[in-house]
């Protein structure tokens, strides 16, 4: 009868020992998912960061780009207002002097 329980304990302790690794393994293998996972989680965010990054960059280089044709039009417009002044002032410098 001893015997038999000690057999008995014995395959017992197998089976314990045997679900334990096999725990064991799992646990492993979830955290090797999870690793996984994150690591792919953290290469997405930085992929839609550098794209966010670059969205910035040309939306900027655009207005940048509107901004400096306004300012060319501007100084066109000033300097053909300048020769406009000087032409009327030589126009009405003739006139009055009778150049």
């Amino acid at each position: 009868m001893e015997q038999k329980a000690k057999g008995a304990l014995e395959r017992q302790k197998i089976t314990d020992e045997a679900e334990a690794e096999k725990s064991r393994k799992e646990l492993l293998e979830l955290q090797a998912n999870s690793a996984a996972v994150e690591s792919t989680g953290q290469a997405k965010a930085e992929a839609q960061s550098r794209a966010e990054a670059a969205k910035i960059e040309g939306e900027a280089a655009v207005e940048q780009a509107k901004l400096k044709s306004q300012a060319t039009k501007i100084e066109a417009v000033s300097c053909t207002s300048t020769i406009i002044a000087h032409y009327v002032h030589m126009y009405m410098y003739r006139r009055v002097h009778n150049v």
